[in-house]
């Protein structure tokens, strides 16, 4: 127990953007129980169709930039500023969490903590470019993260209008974080670099899979499988290679997942893509001792 006011948000909107979660049974129940599971103490926001406005109008949020990434930041914002929260951590409905996120929780010198995405080195826009790092690309992905006061909020909020891309927020992060030093904020990639990092927050832990569209009907591809120059590297499933020690779920190489994100662009798939993704992560991704310790340890149902 860190004795601090924590919240943990999520956020559930339907709209032109993609509406494929809408009627999900899987992804969004265990993304909130699991974190749940290890964190009973901190108050979870699922903001939905049904809610939303509610919570606007309780926080006093009359304008905000309309894009789903952006909102969930205004929303943040404010229950830092006005709700009287320490810290806010902000999950995306296609993670799960299974284990305590210490390295939130227990990091207060940090503005904003933020983790990795793929080592992209390519993706970069006009206003900010990744760097390589220890053998490593410091490119963030925006789904997992802990805010730790207001003010990395709104800094988040006014530079990612400011510099805006497709990226959303996603941009706004990555342009923090590379100008950091001049903007007067500290922020951190909690598994960054990969090769220096004990425990893993977001896609990472799909090793060479962590691009998305990379493993598809019972094949690897080293590249998105749709893509004409990609081609098969193998018939294992990344994912089907987690093993369980001192209840703690770890890659083949030692690492412990904390934050397992999915990442494939499920909200914006077509419905028949969307149901043949879900039922490869249902039935191939991962293997019976994983499946075990998520159903067991982390109330989530398969």
């Amino acid at each position: 127990m860190s004795g601090k006011k924590i919240g943990c948000l999520f956020l559930h909107l339907s709209n032109d953007e993609g509406n494929n979660y809408e009627e999900d049974t899987f992804l969004v129940p265990n993304a909130i129980n699991s974190f749940k599971k290890w964190h009973p103490e901190v108050d979870i926001h699922h903001i939905t169709n049904d809610n939303f406005k509610n919570y606007l109008k309780d926080l006093g949020i009359t304008e905000y930039y309309d894009a789903i990434g952006l909102i969930r930041i205004y929303i943040i914002r404010e229950l830092l500023k006005q709700k009287g929260y320490d810290k806010i951590i902000m999950l995306g409905l296609d993670t799960f969490t299974c284990s305590y996120l210490d390295d939130f929780i227990n990091n207060n010198e940090d503005d904003l903590i933020c983790s990795s995405g793929p080592p992209y080195i390519f993706m970069k826009t006009n206003y900010w470019a990744p760097k390589i790092v220890d053998g490593d690309v410091d490119f963030i992905n925006a789904d997992v993260a802990c805010f730790n006061n207001w003010e990395a909020a709104n800094i988040l909020i006014n530079k990612s209008i400011e510099f805006w891309t497709n990226h959303s927020e996603q941009g706004g992060m990555n342009y923090l974080y590379q100008n950091q030093e001049s903007l007067n904020i500290k922020i951190s990639i909690v598994d960054f670099p990969y090769n220096k990092a004990n425990s893993l927050y977001n896609v990472r832990s799909k090793g060479i899979a962590q691009g998305g569209n990379q493993m598809y009907k019972g094949k690897l591809y080293n590249g998105n499988y749709k893509d004409s120059n990609s081609r098969v590297i193998g018939d294992v499933y990344p994912t089907s290679t987690y093993h369980v020690k001192d209840n703690k779920l770890f890659t083949p190489n030692g690492k412990q997942i904390k934050v397992f994100h999915y990442a494939e662009a499920l909200g914006v798939k077509t419905k028949e893509e969307y149901n043949e993704t879900l039922h490869e992560m249902k039935t191939l991704w991962f293997n019976q001792e994983t499946k075990h310790f998520l159903i067991e340890q982390c109330n989530m149902n398969f």
